[in-house]
């Protein structure tokens, strides 16, 4: 450890050196870096279970800084424009 903050976290690490991988369901994975193929270049198989967890896993997180829909937010107060940005725009109210 380099540095301090290192040491820090240190102490809320967990260490699963002799725990095997598991899917969600618990069974073991040997490895989770490759995927089932089609040959060597071919599409990725569906029968490749882990792989479509993963997938399925990822496309369902949900990112809270980017609902599209959200509601109440929005700006207030006045607008003032400080130049004149005719030079660039047509817009009126940023002429």
């Amino acid at each position: 450890m380099s540095n301090q903050k290192d040491k820090d976290l240190e102490a809320f690490r967990k260490h699963n050196d002799n725990q095997a991988m598991t899917t969600n369901q618990g069974i073991k994975v040997n490895e989770d870096e490759n995927t089932l193929t089609a040959g060597d270049r071919g599409p990725s198989l569906l029968e490749d279970f882990h792989f479509r967890e993963k997938i399925t896993h990822f496309d369902h997180e949900r990112i809270p800084e980017r609902v599209v829909h959200a509601r109440g937010y929005g700006a207030h107060g006045d607008f003032e424009l400080y130049e004149d940005l005719s030079d660039v725009t047509y817009a009126d109210f940023l002429t």
